[in-house]
C-alpha cells in the first residue's frame, strides 16, 4: 500500500490532481504486472491544510502499514515527517518547502523543491540582464527561509541586494509593495508571496508600468494562470524544478507522463486533465518506488523499501530529471541531500509556461547552465 497525503477538499491551495497522477502511474505499473507480482493499492489522505489533520494522515498511514507515502504535499510537512521518519517510512517524491524538509532522513526527493527553486531565480534574473534584485514576502517569520535562499543565490550570481519589501499576511492592496520595489532601484523583485498576493502584485505592477522584471516559481502561480496575460507576461520570470510539461522534444519522458495521464482520465477522472510541475513529481514517485521495490528479495515492507532506497543507484527519471542516486551527495551547502537540483528557467505566454531562453536553466549543484 502507497499513501499520498494532500490536500484535496478545502480552502486552496488544494491538488487533487496530484492524486490522479498518483493513481494513473499506479495504473500503469499494475497494468504490467505490478511490483513483483503483487498489485499497488492507493490510500488517499486528504490533510485539509491543516496542520492537525496532517499529523493524522501521517498517523494513519502508520496504522496502515503503508509502505511509502508518494507524490505528497502538505504545508506542515515538518509534522508529517516527524511522525513517518519514526515509523520507518520513506517519504518519496515530497516537495520539501522548509529547510527541516530537506534535512529529513527517511525522505527521498529527487528534485530541488520550492526553497531551492527559490534560489534559482537570481541566476535567471541575472541571465535576463538584471544587476539588483529585492525580495518581496510576507512579513512573517516562517518566511525567512525563502529569504535567504533568495539572498544567498543572488550574491553567488553576482547580483547586488536591495532591502527587503515587506508585506502584510492579509494585504490585498499590492500597489505600496510596487512604489516600494520602484523606489529601491531595483530592476528586478523576486516574490516569496502566497498565489493571490503574488497575482495582485503581478497586476499591480502591470498597472503602475513599473519597468522592473519579476521573478517567481512556478507553483506560485500555477493555480492562478487563467488570469494572468497579455502585457503583465512581458515581465514575468518563472523556475521550476521541471521543464514546461510541452517540452517532450527535450524531455521524452513527458509523453509517457501525458499518455498514463490520458488514459487515467479515460476511467472518468477528471482531475486527470490539470497537469503542473506538482503531478510530474507525484508520477515520477510512484515509478521510482516501483522501481526501487522490484530489487527487493523478500516482504516489500517500509522497513525494507528505506533500505533499498539507501542503496540503490541511477533510478529512471525518464529523462525528465537525470538518472537519481538517493545517496549521492549534493553541492549546495544546507542542501547536501539533494543531488539533483535543476531548476528550469521559463516564460508565460497566454497561460502557457515555454522554455526562456538563451538558457533554460541551471544545475544548482554544478554551478552551470543547462
Amino acid at each position: 500500500m502507497l499513501t499520498v497525503i494532500i490536500p484535496t477538499v478545502s480552502t486552496p491551495p488544494t491538488f487533487p490532481y496530484g492524486v490522479s497522477a498518483v493513481k494513473a502511474a499506479a495504473a500503469a505499473v499494475n497494468a504490467k504486472g505490478g511490483i513483483n507480482g503483487k498489485q499497488i493499492e492507493i490510500k488517499v489522505c486528504n490533510e485539509n491544510n491543516n496542520p492537525n489533520d496532517a499529523v493524522k494522515c501521517a498517523r494513519q498511514a502508520v496504522a496502515n502499514h503503508s509502505v511509502a507515502v508518494v507524490g505528497s504535499f502538505s504545508t506542515s510537512g515538518h509534522q508529517i515527517t516527524q511522525t513517518l521518519s519514526k515509523a520507518g517510512i520513506p517519504l518519496v517524491g515530497f516537495n520539501p518547502i522548509t529547510p527541516a524538509d530537506y534535512a529529513c532522513a527517511t525522505c527521498y526527493g529527487f528534485d530541488a523543491g520550492s526553497t531551492l527553486a527559490f534560489a534559482g531565480l537570481p541566476g535567471a534574473l541575472r541571465a535576463s540582464g538584471a544587476k539588483t534584485v529585492t525580495t518581496l514576502s510576507l512579513d512573517l517569520a516562517s518566511a525567512a527561509a525563502n529569504v535567504a535562499a533568495v539572498e544567498q543565490a543572488a550574491k553567488a550570481a553576482g547580483l547586488r541586494t536591495a532591502a527587503v519589501v515587506k508585506v502584510g499576511a492579509t494585504s490585498t492592496d499590492l500597489a505600496p509593495a510596487v512604489q516600494a520595489v520602484v523606489q529601491s532601484r531595483a530592476d528586478a523583485a523576486v516574490s516569496v508571496l502566497p498565489a493571490e498576493q503574488t497575482l495582485a502584485f503581478i497586476k499591480a505592477a502591470d498597472q503602475a508600468r513599473a519597468p522592473f522584471t519579476f521573478g517567481v516559481v512556478d507553483g506560485q502561480i500555477q493555480s492562478v494562470l487563467s488570469q494572468i496575460h497579455g502585457s503583465q507576461d512581458d515581465h514575468l520570470l518563472v523556475v521550476g524544478a521541471y521543464p514546461p510539461l510541452d517540452a517532450t522534444a527535450r524531455y521524452p519522458g513527458l509523453k509517457q507522463f501525458a499518455a498514463e495521464l490520458d488514459a487515467q482520465g479515460r476511467t472518468g477522472d477528471k482531475d486527470a486533465a490539470t497537469r503542473d510541475s506538482s503531478s510530474v513529481r507525484a508520477w515520477l514517485s510512484v515509478h521510482a518506488v516501483a522501481q526501487v521495490a522490484a530489487g527487493i528479495t523478500g516482504d516489500i515492507t517500509s522497513t525494507s523499501l528505506n533500505d533499498a532506497f539507501k542503496t540503490a543507484k541511477n533510478i529512471d527519471l525518464y529523462g525528465i530529471q537525470p538518472a537519481w542516486t538517493p545517496s549521492a551527495k549534493g553541492h549546495v551547502p544546507g542542501f547536501e541531500r539533494v543531488s539533483n537540483a535543476r531548476v528550469f528557467f521559463m516564460r508565460l505566454s497566454d497561460g502557457k509556461f515555454s522554455e526562456a531562453k538563451p538558457i533554460a536553466g541551471i544545475d544548482l549543484n554544478a554551478g552551470k547552465p543547462f
